[in-house]
């Protein structure tokens, strides 16, 4: 087969388009837990008065809504995620389609006796996290930054958290969100391949703690404040 011309027209290079915008993505993903993290402080923790007139988990989340919003680095970053992420959804396809093509086989699996179930449905589970990713911009996203229809992010929040089926959906697309992580760390760092095989074990532990405790954390958030 006649390989291609070009750094991201062979399937090693969309492989590693892949991995660099993942990894991109999983760098966003941190930093935004960082930030919803506020949301079940406790506003005992806030003895007193802070900078800005912030004394309470209300304005602390709104003053860090509105810096996200408001500060241009950050929204040239933002664009930069959006864009990122329809590369990675679009490589995905291009990879599936590719890989089905040349053998008829799914993305990057090659041994199913050995090969892992969520490595086996990466297309199920980033269908599931794409359809959860749309939802939760819709909610939020769309609602604050683009329309302009809220303007209080934490009592959007806390008002959303408060209806069960809410909670349930964004539970499921946590849970897709740690399987698809799982792989996506070890198999980008495969694709990339500059570490050695005894190094890929340890990313390969590395990226499951990880994805277990992203997950957690994220899962725990709704929970609380549905609870609260």
């Amino acid at each position: 087969m006649a390989v291609k011309k070009g750094l991201f027209k062979t399937s090693v290079g969309r492989k590693n388009l892949m991995a660099i915008t993942g990894l991109f993505i999983i760098f966003f993903l941190v930093i935004h837990l960082i930030g919803n993290l506020i949301l079940i402080i406790p506003n005992s923790f806030f003895p007193i008065e802070f900078w800005g007139g912030v004394e309470n988990v209300h304005d602390m989340y709104n003053a860090y809504s509105h810096f996200l919003v408001s500060f241009w680095p950050v929204t040239i970053v933002a664009w930069v995620l959006y864009a990122a992420m329809i590369i990675h959804v679009v490589d995905a396809l291009l990879i599936t389609i590719q890989n089905r093509k040349s053998r008829g086989e799914k993305y990057q699996v090659t041994d199913n006796s050995t090969s892992t179930w969520y490595s086996r449905n990466m297309g199920v589970l980033g269908t599931i996290l794409g359809v959860f990713i749309v939802l939760h911009m819709a909610q939020f996203w769309l609602k604050y930054k683009v329309l302009g229809t809220e303007h209080d992010l934490y009592e959007l929040v806390l008002a959303t958290f408060k209806v069960w089926w809410f909670v349930l959906i964004y539970e499921i697309g946590i849970i897709a969100m740690c399987f698809h992580l799982i792989h996506g760390i070890e198999s980008a760092h495969r694709s990339l391949g500059i570490y050695p095989k005894k190094v890929m074990s340890i990313i390969k532990y590395i990226a499951l703690c990880f994805s277990l405790v992203m997950a957690i954390l994220y899962a725990i958030i709704p929970i609380i404040l549905y609870l609260k």
